[in-house]
Order: C-alpha cells, then sequence, then structure tokens
C-alpha cells in the first residue's frame, strides 16, 4: 500500500528553501493564460483569488494581464513574506489556509489554484470557491503534471519508496482524472464544466532535470543527506540514459467552470 504524505506538509515544505523552489519549478505555458482570458475573463480591471500561488509564477502573469487585484491565499510564512516583498500594490496576501475563513462572499471575479487544489479536501474547498465566486465568475484549476506519459524512469526513481503526496496517491496524477475533476466541480453547483489538456516539450539537462525534482514536496521532507542522495542518483540516472539533454514531456490539464448566473 503506497503511504500517504501527511497534508500538513503542504503548509511548510515549499518556503523551506524559497529561491531554490522558485529556480526549479516549470513555468505555465502562455496557452493557459490565453485560455483564462478567452473563457474565464481574465484580463483588465478584474478581481482575482488565487489559492496557494507559492512563490507567485501564476500571480505574476495575472498582474500581468492587467487585473485590479489579486488576493493570494497562502499558508506557508515564508512563502508569504516573498510575495509581500514584491511590493505590488495590486497584491494583497493573506497568510492562512484557503477554507471558511477567508472573507469576501460573491465578490471576485475570477478564483485560480495553480498546482495547488490537491492539498485541499475538494467537497469542502469547492463550496468555499462557490462561495466567494461573483454569480457567472470563474475558477479554474490546472496542474503541470512533471511525470512523462508512459513509463518515466526518472520519475519512478525518484519516488521509489517514498511517502506520495495527495497528486499521487493512485498511481496516476489527480489531474489527470478528467471524469473525476469535472463530476467534482459540478457536484459543488458550478456550470459550463469544461477541461483542455495543453502538452509541450521542454528540452532539458540532467542537472535542470535534478532542480525540478528538488522542488518536490516529497523530496524536500527528506532529511538532508538523504534527500542529496537521492537526487544525485537520479541525476546521474538521466546522464547515463538519456545524455547531457534531452526533451521531456509536460503535460498542463486546465479545469474552467463558473458560479450560476
Amino acid at each position: 500500500m503506497t503511504e500517504a504524505l501527511d497534508r500538513a506538509v503542504g503548509i511548510t515544505a515549499f518556503g523551506a528553501d524559497v529561491a531554490g523552489y522558485a529556480a526549479g519549478r516549470l513555468d505555465y505555458p502562455d496557452a493557459l493564460f490565453e485560455a483564462l482570458a478567452d473563457h474565464c475573463g481574465l484580463g483588465a480591471g478584474i478581481s482575482v483569488l488565487e489559492i496557494g500561488p507559492g512563490t507567485g509564477q501564476a500571480t505574476r502573469r495575472l498582474l500581468d494581464a492587467g487585473v485590479a487585484r489579486v488576493t493570494a491565499v497562502e499558508p506557508d510564512p515564508a512563502l508569504a513574506a516573498h510575495l509581500r516583498d514584491w511590493g505590488e500594490a495590486r497584491l494583497d496576501v493573506d497568510q492562512r489556509a484557503f477554507g471558511p475563513a477567508i472573507a469576501g462572499d460573491h465578490s471576485f471575479d475570477l478564483i485560480v489554484a495553480a498546482t495547488s487544489f490537491h492539498w485541499l479536501e475538494s467537497a469542502s474547498a469547492l463550496c468555499d470557491v462557490r462561495r466567494l465566486l461573483k454569480p457567472r465568475g470563474a475558477f479554474a484549476m490546472w496542474w503541470n503534471v512533471f511525470q512523462e506519459p508512459g513509463e518515466d524512469r526518472l520519475f519512478n526513481a525518484l519516488f521509489d519508496g517514498l511517502a506520495r503526496p495527495p497528486s499521487l496517491l493512485t498511481g496516476r496524477h489527480y489531474s489527470l482524472d478528467s471524469k473525476a475533476r469535472c463530476t467534482e466541480l459540478a457536484a459543488a453547483g458550478l456550470v459550463d464544466v469544461a477541461h483542455v489538456m495543453l502538452r509541450r516539450t521542454v528540452a532539458m539537462t540532467p542537472a535542470a532535470l535534478r532542480q525540478l525534482f528538488s522542488t518536490f514536496s516529497a523530496v524536500r521532507n527528506l532529511p538532508a543527506d538523504r534527500r542529496e542522495a537521492r537526487l544525485d542518483a537520479v541525476e546521474q540516472q538521466a546522464l547515463r540514459e538519456r545524455g547531457e539533454r534531452f526533451d521531456r514531456i509536460f503535460r498542463t490539464p486546465l479545469y474552467t467552470a463558473r458560479s450560476p448566473g
């Protein structure tokens, strides 16, 4: 039976090395933000709430779209401080877990969750999403899936024997079960539920892959010596099996829905 990583790990694991996390994580594709503009109204003047912004990869793109305000709900104190240090007047950072304590009933045009929603209990979180959205307001959640389609020997070697985060408990990434995710959105009373899969190929090196893998919660949760030994082994395996430079396929599933009018 797969051991589950405690959900509480997600509150502090990513802020333990803010710079390393920011450098290692893959950005989201441009096509994602084009889809948000086309289907969720992302653009000038709207109010946005972001669930679990981390180091702000999606947050920057939301601000660049000209939104009036982003409320970033981030439970990790180090990451919340990092976002506040931007000094961005249109960014409000609320350091707490997303849930019933979040104020602003029916006040947001758009709520987003970028590679974060799997850390929440979906039914209760979606109730709060619906509570906070304006009538016909949009919700969007998406993930960068770092495991390649088919057999991924490097990813499997990294996770061999490790406790799995909520996104990987079933052996299939949480975001790839489109039927379950769409069913949950509809069960919460959201409408116009839609799903799209974005794909891209990124050139990588063994060192870059190691840096990416070092950002995963299950790896960050290890003692430093075990963490570095595991990353060393996977980096060496990547060099042996894939060479000094190789392409890697990344998928970004996007789910969108709206509050009823």
